[in-house]
């Protein structure tokens, strides 16, 4: 205000009138300053984010980088996995053994008779459930039930149970289901029942090898 009137000596003097456009225009120059003021102060402001954003930016990647770097290091120092188990075959050795004796390829070839007959059996089942019969599914799937049972094929058993409690409610739909699990559930008979003629022959053979002069 006293600049304003430095300026202008004039109005140094009692009128009223004459203050006011004086008042007027030192509000509006104390307004500008404000504005930029605070225009000044958000340019800073923004520079200063922006800043501060790339910091943490740069500090992202160098922690995702030292991260990396570390998950490396212990997928070279960590040992090496270890191999998975076998499958336990679908069958009972003891109760073979007990039955047959120790003669594996004895346990074999009746073992090969059974996925053969069995293989017969599931065939009559797929035939009937074609013609929507599941009475005469239900009977081949009780002599599953009977002849894995006295095997001590557990598995084999459980799925040809299940069949005739289906059969007996009538349901097609579920003794389709458990006909293509009797298949697969075969199908491991099967391979193990092939394994298991093989390390027989290979055991006949490394002992007539040996009993030769």
């Amino acid at each position: 205000m006293n600049s304003i009137l430095a300026v202008h000596p004039y109005l140094r003097c009692d009128d009223v009138s004459l203050m006011r456009p004086a008042l007027a225009m030192a509000g509006l120059l104390l307004l500008l300053a404000a504005l930029l003021w605070r225009r000044l102060r958000w340019r800073q402001s923004k520079v200063t984010a922006s800043a501060t954003a790339a910091d943490l930016h740069q500090q992202l990647q160098l922690r995702k980088a030292t991260q990396t770097a570390k998950t490396a290091d212990t997928a070279d120092t960590a040992p090496p996995p270890q191999p998975e188990a076998l499958d336990t075959p679908p069958f009972e050795l003891a109760r073979l053994d007990a039955m047959f004796g120790y003669d594996r390829r004895l346990q074999g070839e009746i073992l090969a008779l059974f996925v053969a007959e069995t293989r017969d059996r599931l065939a009559g089942i797929a035939h009937a459930l074609r013609c929507e019969r599941p009475a005469p599914a239900r009977m081949l799937a009780q002599e599953i039930v009977d002849s894995s049972y006295a095997m001590g094929l557990l598995p084999l058993h459980a799925l040809a149970r299940q069949a005739v409690h289906a059969g007996f409610s009538n349901d097609i739909g579920a003794l389709r289901r458990l006909h293509a699990d009797l298949l697969m559930a075969l199908d491991v008979l099967s391979q193990a029942v092939t394994a298991l003629q093989t390390g027989a022959a290979q055991v006949d053979d490394c002992s007539g090898m040996g009993s030769r002069p």
